[in-house]
């Protein structure tokens, strides 16, 4: 049922508008999640990292267009469950069904603490929370990601990192 999956630097696991139908843990590598603007600009609004799960979960669940994308940032690998498969071990095996809950509300927290911190805190603050968490993403993200992701420019990531150094 799990089957291996590889991507380059830059390949699209996901585009927005296709349909999700597999679930992936991420053994090696980076991913990002992003949203399209009404200019269809790219906005990074998740990173995944090794021994995270990655999907489009809404389109994975309700079998629709995927409003977001998925590209590696980095070459990844790991394994893949197709819905399908999933499905059919929630089916069978309540304890896995349980797993598939808890981790399904760890990244809606995850969700809800972006959503949270993007509109309750100022640019510099959410800045300080990523260093503070995750200060090692500088050397795997490119920037723009990292400043979309912020929701500030390049230039305006570029003047804060300055004054924090």
């Amino acid at each position: 049922m799990l089957h291996p999956f590889s991507f380059k630097k830059r390949d699209f696991v996901i585009k927005k508008g296709e349909i999700c139908t597999k679930i992936y843990f991420l053994a090696k590598g980076a991913i990002r999640e992003y949203i399209l603007d009404k200019d269809q600009k790219e906005i990074t609004v998740w990173f995944a990292f090794e021994g995270d799960i990655v999907s489009s979960l809404s389109s994975l669940v309700h079998c629709q267009e995927s409003d977001t994308g998925l590209q590696a940032l980095e070459d990844c690998s790991g394994y893949f469950l197709e819905r399908n498969d999933l499905e059919k071990l929630y089916d069978n095996f309540h304890s896995i069904e349980r797993i598939g809950r808890k981790v399904t509300e760890k990244y809606l927290l995850i969700a809800m603490t972006y959503h949270y911190d993007f509109h309750h805190l100022t640019a510099h603050e959410r800045f300080d929370k990523l260093q503070n968490d995750r200060k090692w993403i500088y050397n795997r993200v490119p920037l723009k990601y990292i400043a979309s992701y912020l929701g500030v420019s390049n230039e305006t990531l570029s003047r804060i990192r300055a004054k924090k150094t």
